[in-house]
C-alpha cells in the first residue's frame, strides 16, 4: 500500500474526452491505495476461499493464455466482484479495504 497524502489535485483534463471536462480542483482526505493491482495469485487465493455466498467464479478469460500467467494483473472481473474481493481481503488482513474513488484513482495516478 502507498500512502496518498491529503490535499487537492487538480482532476480532469480540458484537452480530453468530454467525460473529463471541465478540470477542476478537488481536496481529498489522505488515504491508502494499492501499489500494483491485483494479479491472478492473489485472485485465486479468492476463488478457492471456503464459506463466500455467493461463490465466486472465475472471470471469462480466467484460463486464456494470454491472461492466466500467475503474474499478471485479473482481468475481465466486474464491479460487484471487485467489492466482493476487497471485503474478502479485508477480513483476512483484519483492516477496511475498499475500492478508490474516481478521485482517489486519478490522485494517486498522477503521483506515480
Amino acid at each position: 500500500m502507498v500512502e496518498v497524502p491529503a490535499g487537492w489535485f487538480w482532476m480532469g483534463w480540458e484537452a480530453g474526452h468530454p467525460a473529463e471536462r471541465p478540470r477542476h480542483r478537488v481536496w481529498l482526505d489522505g488515504f491508502a491505495a494499492g501499489r500494483y493491482p491485483v494479479t491472478n495469485a492473489e485472485y485465486a487465493r479468492f476463488l478457492a476461499a471456503p464459506g463466500a455466498a455467493p461463490p465466486p467464479t472465475p472471470p471469462p478469460w480466467w484460463t486464456h493464455a494470454d491472461f492466466a500467467d500467475p503474474e499478471q494483473p485479473v482481468v475481465g472481473i466486474a464491479w460487484g466482484e471487485a467489492v466482493a474481493y476487497c471485503d474478502w481481503l479485508a477480513g483476512v488482513e483484519g483492516r477496511p479495504i475498499r475500492l478508490p474513488t474516481e478521485a482517489e484513482w486519478e490522485k494517486a495516478a498522477r503521483r506515480s
